[in-house]
């Protein structure tokens, strides 16, 4: 759990009630006036969608403190909705509490080992973790399943890099460029590869691209 936060924002609790009683005018043309009271409740599963679906909303735009709160409650009632664990933790990661975004996107990559999402970013967090090997068996299965994600083979490239495999991590960033052939930070780490391998003059070349695509994005 994140620590040192507000509670749930009491603006929160004002729309959702907005949106409770949206949902009580829809029901009521069909109740009977006597069943007013068991009507205009805020059950679980309309305070967890919409708070599911707030707080997904407050991830989009940024607002991660926000969106914390709303998300670990629903990942309460609903611990195997694989969307709320995504975003929750992601919302971890974005606010540091990397360990806890690990354990949260795990358990998303459990009901949905297929997921690129999860698996990107699952990669990414292991990388931040130093878990490199972790992140290499993650983003290699992913990548079978997704070749044309650039994220992913950007990121095993990282992850290959750090354990030592060079030649590997320099045939993940060519992947990626293939996908994205202008992305600076590609050249800028294969750069980095080839001189940690002694090829000075071949890292050469790929800083000169890094810095002829920088001078293209300053004079665009």
């Amino acid at each position: 759990m994140s620590n040192m936060r507000s509670p749930v924002n009491i603006m929160d609790e004002v729309r959702l009630f907005s949106y409770a009683f949206l949902g009580v005018v829809q029901r009521a043309a069909v109740r009977s006036i006597d069943t007013f009271n068991s009507v205009f409740t805020v059950d679980g599963e309309m305070r967890a969608k919409f708070y599911r679906d707030r707080g997904i909303a407050y991830i989009k735009q940024g607002r991660y403190w926000q969106a914390l709160p709303l998300l670990e409650q629903v990942a309460q009632q609903w611990p195997h909705d694989e969307e709320t664990l995504f975003y929750l933790g992601y919302g971890y990661l974005k606010t540091e509490q990397t360990r806890e975004g690990i354990l949260t996107l795990e358990k998303a990559r459990a009901k949905d080992p297929s997921s690129t999402r999860v698996n990107s970013i699952l990669g990414m967090a292991y990388i931040q973790a130093k878990d490199y090997q972790k992140a290499v068996d993650v983003l290699k299965g992913a990548i079978e399943k997704a070749p044309n994600n650039f994220n992913m083979h950007y990121r095993l490239g990282l992850a290959l890099d750090h354990l030592g495999e060079y030649d590997a991590a320099i045939e993940a960033f060519q992947q990626a460029l293939a996908i994205r052939p202008s992305e600076i930070k590609v050249y800028q780490s294969i750069g980095f590869v080839l001189d940690q391998q002694g090829k000075h003059d071949e890292a050469v070349v790929f800083f000169k691209k890094t810095s002829e695509l920088k001078e293209v994005i300053q004079d665009s």
